[in-house]
């Protein structure tokens, strides 16, 4: 598969690089430093793009002409929901205006209607943000795009455990390490079924409890 990873630099991205070149996809690498994204092992090539400016964006797809788009993008500091909000909407726009038809878009647990289900220590902490990743879902659910969203819980640096799995359900939360989420994320870009699915994204060991009559999504062999 040829895909065009926005947020390669990023905690989760550097997994989802590696992982996707081990599976022999062909793996694109785009952010607003080119030079850093030179850097990065495992790709077929880089594209800068401003994620503030709409044009920029599209011309960074245009260039890559991927089968699939994966955002991983997220801001911190004052500048996190213009990027989780504008950034992630001009990536949806910039799928449509290009003919890509597969996009999915890393979210989070606390968006849309798993926010009901969240901690009020963390809505008090970043409730602005994941208002903005909120509006960004829903400017994504509404295209007319092949549009998989996974938001993931707690995200971990240590090692895989290889207990990452994903649910159709927002009641779910736990904690999960981005290289078990990088996976789920290669796996589910590869699952048709999950067109048009919000899924969440923990590792089953740090579930409190299976949610009653839930099972975890069913995913595709990696390919």
């Amino acid at each position: 598969m040829r895909v065009v990873i926005f947020g390669a630099t990023g905690r989760t991205g550097r997994h989802l690089v590696a992982q996707g070149a081990a599976r022999g996809w062909t793996i694109f690498a785009a952010g607003r430093d080119p030079a850093r994204l030179n850097e990065m092992g495992g790709i077929a090539g880089v594209a800068g793009a401003d994620l503030t400016d709409a044009k920029s964006v599209a011309s960074a797809v245009e260039s890559c002409a991927p089968e699939a788009i994966v955002s991983t993008i997220g801001g911190a500091g004052p500048e996190a929901q213009l990027i989780d909000e504008t950034g992630n909407n001009a990536i949806t726009d910039a799928a449509l205006a290009c003919g890509v038809r597969r996009v999915l878009q890393v979210s989070s647990l606390a968006c849309g209607d798993s926010r009901a289900y969240a901690s009020e220590r963390i809505i008090a902490a970043i409730g602005p943000v994941l208002d903005a990743k909120t509006r960004a879902e829903d400017h994504l659910r509404s295209s007319a795009l092949d549009w998989t969203i996974v938001r993931p819980g707690g995200l971990t640096e240590g090692e895989p455990t290889g207990q990452g799995a994903l649910y159709d359900d927002p009641r779910v939360h736990g904690r999960i390490a981005r290289a078990d989420l990088a996976t789920l994320l290669l796996d589910a870009l590869a699952t048709p079924a999950s067109i048009g699915r919000v899924l969440s994204a923990v590792d089953r060991t740090t579930l409190p409890a299976e949610p009653a009559g839930i099972v975890a999504f069913e995913l595709v062999a990696a390919s």
